[in-house]
């Protein structure tokens, strides 16, 4: 085979084919070089401007599509030749693709696969990749979705009826056109028949009346980007083969698997889920989701392990899980009960929450020998563990769980038999929790409007392992999330009540006035930007003279607060 190409005088002279590609290469790879040589130059004083720069990025990947398109052109071809096999090196041809170019497995296996697929069943997709009118994501799209069966291969060279949409073929299309045949008296033979049939068809294709399965879906690809498309492709599948659509569900109902498996500092989940069953269980995780607060700077994906960890307390809270279970399925923790007091009395520095000491200051410290000699290490109590795996939890977590749990007095024996089990006796009963949530209706903590559904009771003005009383003046209703926080953070609050402005304004004034003040590790008040004025009229309750007002952003990252007054408000 011979191509034509432009002669010194303008003639097109004939040149062999593997000339033609070599000399195409060696233009290529000179205009590569200019454009790489070009690179250094975006840096100066002379750099294309922005507008510039766009239009180049879209040329630059418009071309890459279509070099992919003659890359997919050609590895049918090696493939078939054969020659690949020579030397036993490789038992695929994608891993003598791999093995030759040094590209990854799954890079290979892709563009063989890319590659039969155009070949096999998609010639236009080809074309038009090849030819600049489709992109490279696009005709992924095709080569994923559309060729997934034989029904679908099939289908996307059947003849289509873009006039009603329906499946035709020639002779039943020319039947509903009007043509121009000649008297079979004229044309014994049929040749002029055929030729005016012929005719009328090719028209009908030039005019865009009649296309291919393959055209109808391309044709779509010319205003949707690359996702919409897969969308419409999708559509094309399921339409013409919704047998292989069950198939595909059935298979993935026998791959799904969801592993949580113990790892150092926690657990690792791993797993696959159907389209159903991830949709509820993203559909639940996004419900508890909301949007994050102003002072919440974790990551979204840190977020959605929190709203799982949420769905899943949410379920046994409620306890819809087994509802009549003797023992509600929950978090279950083992651990002596002067090893609650201790731990829970202390902060995540090891210091007591109420006085502020070191557990080796002024004492013996938890199992030390009482000489004043630092903190004791005692190797015979295992400290606070989960009782079904036996982990160790944090002191911040025993010191929240402390607050609204149901405790149960186990007493053993020195060989560990069980001698006593006492009554499960709530920290916070069902008459009080109705009552705090009755005064605060949500997540007290400023900004925060979470429902009574998704928070805990925290013993708010003194803690329960500090001696505080289980009562509706020393309960709150807090988030798990803020829950949390205030313990951790060292942030301390007290009830100052509400003022008159929550009746004349509704619900969305609770959220600046709740009736509860917080303030930071330092003494300083948190509240939202431009916060409604919380106190009374008259001046009782609030901060008193002198005190700082943070930010309720600048309240968790350790910034200095971004105003403050010497009257309580902020500035």
């Amino acid at each position: 085979m011979r191509v034509e190409e432009p002669g010194p005088g303008g003639a097109r002279d004939a040149v062999p084919t593997a000339q033609a590609w070599e000399r195409a290469l060696v233009h290529l790879e000179a205009a590569a070089g200019d454009l790489a040589a070009l690179v250094s130059s975006l840096d100066g004083s002379g750099a294309p401007d922005a507008a510039r720069l766009v239009a180049t990025h879209t040329r630059l990947r418009r071309v890459t599509g279509r070099l992919d398109g003659v890359r997919y052109a050609v590895l049918p071809r090696i493939e078939d030749a054969g020659s690949w096999r020579s030397g036993g090196a490789a038992r695929t041809f994608a891993t003598w693709l791999r093995l030759r170019e040094g590209v990854a497995a799954s890079t290979a296996r892709k563009d063989v696969s890319t590659a039969r697929r155009l070949a096999q069943a998609l010639p236009a997709t080809r074309d038009r990749l090849v030819a600049g009118t489709l992109g490279a994501d696009h005709a992924r799209v095709m080569c994923e979705v559309a060729p997934t069966s034989r029904t679908r291969q099939d289908a996307l060279a059947w003849l289509v009826d873009t006039r009603t949409g329906e499946v035709t073929t020639p002779e039943a299309y020319v039947q509903t056109v009007p043509v121009d045949v000649p008297d079979p008296s004229d044309d014994p033979d049929g040749e002029r028949t055929r030729t005016r049939m012929t005719e009328a068809l090719e028209a009908a294709v030039d005019d865009g009346v009649l296309v291919t399965g393959e055209t109808l879906v391309l044709d779509e690809a010319r205003t949707l980007d690359a996702d919409r498309f897969r969308v419409v492709a999708r559509r094309f599948a399921t339409v013409t083969d919704p047998d292989a659509d069950d198939a595909d569900d059935d298979k993935a109902a026998e791959g799904e698997f969801l592993d949580l498996s113990r790892t150092f500092g926690g657990f690792h989940v791993a797993g696959f889920l159907t389209h159903e069953h991830g949709t509820l269980v993203t559909t639940a995780v996004n419900a508890l989701l909301g949007a994050p607060s102003a002072e919440d700077t974790r990551t979204p994906g840190q977020r959605r392990a929190q709203a799982l960890a949420d769905v899943a307390r949410l379920v046994l809270d409620t306890d819809q899980a087994s509802p009549g279970a003797a023992v509600r399925p929950h978090l279950n923790v083992t651990v002596s009960w002067t090893e609650l007091l201790a731990q829970a009395a202390c902060t995540d520095e090891g210091r007591c929450a109420a006085c502020g000491r070191g557990s080796g200051q002024g004492g013996s410290g938890q199992g030390g020998s009482g000489q004043g000699g630092g903190p004791g290490i005692s190797l015979t109590r295992g400290g606070p563990v989960l009782t079904e795996s036996r982990d160790r939890i944090p002191r911040s977590l025993l010191r929240r769980l402390a607050c609204d749990s149901a405790i149960t007095r186990i007493v053993f024996g020195p060989d560990g038999a069980v001698l006593d089990v006492g009554r499960a006796q709530r920290t916070v009963s069902g008459q009080m929790r109705r009552a705090v949530i009755a005064r605060d209706r949500h997540c007290v903590y400023p900004g925060c409007d979470q429902p009574p559904s998704r928070c805990e009771v925290h013993h708010a003005v003194v803690h329960w392992a500090d001696g505080g009383s289980t009562s509706a003046a020393n309960s709150a209703l807090l988030c798990w999330y803020h829950h949390q926080l205030v313990d951790t953070r060292g942030i301390t609050m007290r009830w100052v009540g509400t003022s008159s402005t929550v009746n004349r304004q509704g619900a969305a004034a609770t959220l600046l006035d709740s009736g509860w003040a917080f303030t930071d590790a330092r003494g300083r008040r948190i509240r939202l930007p431009d916060p409604v004025d919380a106190d009374p009229p008259g001046g009782t309750g609030g901060d008193p003279p002198g005190a700082a007002v943070v930010d309720v952003s600048d309240a968790l990252d350790g910034r200095p607060a971004g105003a403050a007054s010497t009257d309580g408000e902020a500035a």
